[in-house]
Parts: C-alpha cells; structure tokens; sequence
C-alpha cells in the first residue's frame, strides 16, 4: 500500500511519523517519506518508521489474520463439577 507524504505529496511505500507535544497537547503528527523524515530528524525532531501490520507479523513470526487462515477456537472444558 503506498502513502502520499503529508510534506512534499510524494507516495513512498515506507512512511514515517514525526510528531512533536508540548505539555501533553499534540501540534504535529504526520505521515511523511523518507527524505522529509530525514529532513525531521535533522531538526530534531522525533520520527518513528511505521511498518504494516503484515509485515510486522512476519517479521516477529506469526500469521496475519488477513491471511483467511483463522485458526478455530479452542474452548477449555468446564472446570466445575456436578454432584
């Protein structure tokens, strides 16, 4: 999926987040390409390199959901008994 830069309108397929607060009240959060987020680094500002849900789930091992692979559901018996 591409993003289109909140900067520069560029579409990049690797978006990063700058934000910047100042006492708790958020005055910047954007999606931006990698240049700009270069260009935010250089500022000072934070940046964090945002990654799809896919690929994350690969990268630490396990199955997307949007794979249609649903695993069933197991359901523990019961652990009362009747008398």
């Amino acid at each position: 999926m591409e993003f289109v830069c909140r900067r520069c309108n560029d579409f990049t397929k690797t978006p990063s987040r700058v934000t910047t607060e100042d006492r708790g009240v958020v005055l910047l959060d954007m999606l931006v390409c990698p240049s700009c987020a270069r260009l935010a680094k250089r500022l000072g500002l934070p940046t964090v390199k945002m990654e799809s849900a896919k690929r994350a789930a690969k990268r630490k091992g396990l199955q997307t959901v949007t794979d249609g692979k649903q695993q069933p559901v197991q359901l523990r018996p019961s652990i009362r008994r009747t008398a």
